[in-house]
């Protein structure tokens, strides 16, 4: 008897298989994972610090903004072949000065260059529009060529400020009628 030959294909996985939407309380225990499962490298990068995830206490508080003054967002996986929803990308707003908020952003190795990061930051655009911010400042190793590409590629005016030696700041003016100089 002939045995077919089992093939075995490997789907790359595409923006368009995944949903951007507000976080909610109960993403805790699938944003912990998904900061667990990121490289050690990438943790680097989005905390300034060698990190095995999140504790209890950012988890909860990236799970709970109060929508007016700081927000979140994640990409989520939809579910698929009896696969769940996983969550591949995050970013978190939080208040910075008076009408402006600090962007923070993550996404999942996997899932890196096929524009999940620009529906992340677009999302977070909207929302600050709606809450009536000026801009948005990010702040990233001046190495990190990516997230610098990510945040110029916006095509709103933006000011580069250099914080240390390594460090860069880089505030996005998300209001058309503001002076980025403000």
């Amino acid at each position: 008897m002939l045995m077919a030959k089992r093939r075995s294909t490997f789907r790359m996985p595409s923006a368009g298989d995944v949903i951007v939407r507000r976080i909610r309380r109960s993403d805790r225990l699938e944003l912990e994972r998904f900061y667990e499962a990121l490289d050690p490298e990438s943790r680097r990068l989005r905390f300034f610090a060698m990190t095995t995830g999140l504790d209890d206490r950012l988890s909860a508080q990236f799970c709970t903004p109060d929508h007016d003054h700081a927000e979140g967002f994640v990409a989520e996986t939809l579910p698929r072949d009896g696969v769940e929803r996983q969550i591949v990308g995050h970013l978190c707003l939080e208040p910075d000065r008076p009408h402006a908020a600090e962007v923070a952003i993550a996404v999942s190795e996997r899932y890196q260059g096929r524009g999940l990061g620009r529906r992340l930051l677009d999302a977070a655009v909207g929302w600050a529009r709606q809450a009536g911010m000026l801009r948005l400042t990010a702040t990233m190793y001046a190495t990190n060529a990516p997230i610098q590409h990510l945040l110029r590629g916006l095509g709103l005016p933006f000011r580069v400020e250099s914080l240390e030696p390594d460090l860069t700041s880089i505030t996005i003016d998300v209001d058309a009628s503001a002076s980025i100089a403000a």
